[in-house]
């Protein structure tokens, strides 16, 4: 997803806010006077015309009195994660993040932030370096990386999911659950999304609680909340209840190809004979016949115990 620039912010003494930002070939203006906010775009036929007149807008700008007051890139995407987050969450207090990573220090908080930007799509940064640091200092920066859950970039959500896989912390459960119960919205020219499921699977067994919320998300309008929940439940499918929420799903089950994945993986983690009908139904199907589906479905049944 291209992102739009952030806007650049001056005031005034007299309490007027003026802010603008090159968005490609356009400069767009914000003003507010009064609490009342009027907004202008100037189109160029290249950004260079663009540079050149936002440059002479800010010159005339800063004559007339005004004060720059634009946050430094990083506490400016501090504040926007935190955003995100009261979007999607509003009962999960990210601002409570936002404190106890400044609480580390504005270097600390600055050099988090910055990171997790360098694992943005195609940023000439070494990933493997970059997530290094983050997990060397984890101590630190843990808030950081929870509120980069909401990152608007797919690059930085599949990091991070593996990263906080990697630590295995019981501590984030919360976070995940919130990503899970209050997806990002679905939609074309929105934020990208991405279900933390390596995260919550290197966790293990969920505790009663939590077990009992990713019950409650298998009824979920949202399929992506589902599947996630299901995929879950699977890998601890040697539990009987657990097993017995999941194989209730096994109708709506057949609508989701991420639904049929865990009640796959659900079959070679139990090896329960009651799941060979499923397994049989799925060799059946064309959507499952690619080699990735089919060998696994296969052994699968291979390996299935009569109870």
């Amino acid at each position: 997803m291209v992102r739009a620039p952030p806007y650049r912010r001056f005031v005034h003494p007299d309490g007027r806010l003026w802010e603008v930002r090159l968005n490609g070939k356009v400069v767009e203006l914000r003003i507010t006077t009064d609490g009342d906010t009027f907004e202008r775009r100037r189109p160029f036929a290249a950004p260079v015309l663009g540079a050149a007149d936002l440059d002479a807008l800010v010159k005339g700008q800063l004559e007339d009195g005004f004060t720059e007051t634009t946050p430094p890139d990083w506490k400016r995407r501090l504040d926007e994660l935190v955003e995100y987050w009261d979007q999607d969450d509003p009962g999960m207090d990210a601002d409570v993040l936002r404190v106890q990573l400044l609480e580390k220090g504005e270097a600390t908080a600055k050099a988090c932030i910055e990171r997790l930007t360098w694992l943005e799509a195609g940023m000439p940064r070494d990933p493997a370096a970059t997530r290094a640091w983050l997990r060397d200092h984890v101590d630190e920066v843990l808030p950081g990386i929870l509120l980069a859950l909401r990152y608007p970039d797919a690059q930085v959500l599949l990091h991070v999911d593996s990263l906080l896989a990697e630590l295995k912390l019981p501590g984030v459960i919360e976070a995940l659950l919130s990503i899970v119960e209050h997806p990002t919205a679905d939609e074309p020219d929105g934020r990208p999304w991405h279900m933390p499921l390596e995260s919550f699977v290197a966790l293990g067994p969920p505790d009663a609680e939590t077990a009992a919320r990713l019950v409650t998300l298998l009824d979920s309008d949202d399929a992506r909340v589902r599947d996630v929940a299901a995929k879950v439940l699977a890998e601890s499918s040697l539990d009987d209840d657990l097993f017995a929420a999941l194989w209730k799903k096994r109708v709506v089950a057949k609508e989701s190809e991420g639904m049929c994945w865990a009640f796959m993986r659900a079959a070679e983690v139990r090896r329960d004979f009651q799941l060979r009908d499923f397994l049989r139904w799925m060799q059946k199907q064309a959507r499952f016949k690619e080699p990735l589906w089919a060998d696994r479905v296969t052994h699968a049944l291979v390996n299935l115990k009569n109870r």
